[in-house]
């Protein structure tokens, strides 16, 4: 799977707008101000996979992060996906 094409698809699909809501809506600016941005930016640099997922494991632990995580997954399939 081209993750890049399938990244550009979703943006420019239905989804997208549906994606851009959720992260612009309180829970989701909620839920970035539990990131540590510095360590997220690091971690994505060196492509250090555990600390990425550490992090988002963190977050799906939370309800606000389930029901998020679930709205996301509702708005990409609702594209087709």
């Amino acid at each position: 799977m081209d993750l890049e094409k399938y990244a550009r698809q979703v943006r420019e699909g239905d989804a997208g707008a549906a994606l851009d809501s959720l992260a612009r809506s309180r829970t989701g600016a909620e839920l970035a101000a539990k990131v540590d941005g510095e360590k997220l930016t690091r971690a994505a640099q060196i492509g250090d996979m555990k600390a990425l997922g550490q992090m988002l494991q963190g977050i799906l632990a939370t309800p606000e992060g389930k029901q998020f995580a679930a709205q996301v997954q509702k708005a990409v399939k609702r594209d087709g996906r």
